[in-house]
């Protein structure tokens, strides 16, 4: 299918694009590799089928739109830029999934063992304690937080994986499952982690 890209806008979802540009959620996750997921970040740069546009408008009120240079093209293809993406879709599809002690999957998970596996599946190896990744990685800000980084709460004895809008998803403890809860209050946080991939 021909494709062009557009720069995606804060805002924007899945569902607003494909009613923007005339087309089907599920030809906007094939043309962006994205699986089933609808995660989608301001700023990237997204392919939309060809000859499409924002409904009501002429193509030339649309040059905003569109990837404005060949260094937006590239970030788009760059591995670094695609990771979090991957890494979050990962760590969403194991949802429910229980806890078990030291678990790395595929059946059930420690805090850890989560995410280290999300982040191999986007081709990163990591250490697999949560002191391990707090020396692996890069100190951050709880205001410079990006889908992908890691909290560490609890004393330095529990690691999140920070999802973006204020949200992680951790395997919290025995009798627990993964889910989805609320970035943890500040008070209660030992370190923000960032990864290079």
């Amino acid at each position: 299918m021909e494709a062009r890209k557009v720069v995606l806008r804060p805002g924007d979802t899945l569902y607003a694009l494909a009613g923007r540009h005339g087309t089907t959620v599920k030809a906007l996750q094939r043309l962006n590799a994205l699986g089933a997921s609808t995660l989608i970040y301001a700023g990237d740069t997204f392919r939309v089928p060809a000859g499409t546009g924002p409904v009501g408008e002429t193509r030339k009120d649309r040059p905003t739109d569109e990837a404005p240079s060949a260094s937006a093209k590239s970030a788009a293809k760059s591995p670094a830029r695609s990771a979090p993406r991957r890494v979050v879709a990962f760590a969403q599809a194991q949802l429910g999934k229980p806890y078990i002690w030291g678990g790395t999957g595929p059946r059930g998970y420690d805090c850890s063992g989560l995410v280290t596996r999300a982040w191999k599946a986007a081709g990163v190896s990591l250490p697999r304690t949560t002191w391990g990744l707090v020396r692996a990685c890069t100190a951050t800000t709880r205001a410079q937080l990006v889908p992908g980084d890691l909290v560490i709460a609890n004393g330095g004895g529990h690691v999140q994986l920070y999802i973006g809008h204020g949200k992680v998803i951790h395997a919290p403890r025995p009798g627990s499952t993964v889910t989805v809860a609320p970035l943890a209050a500040a008070s209660d946080v030992v370190s923000y982690r960032h990864i290079t991939p």
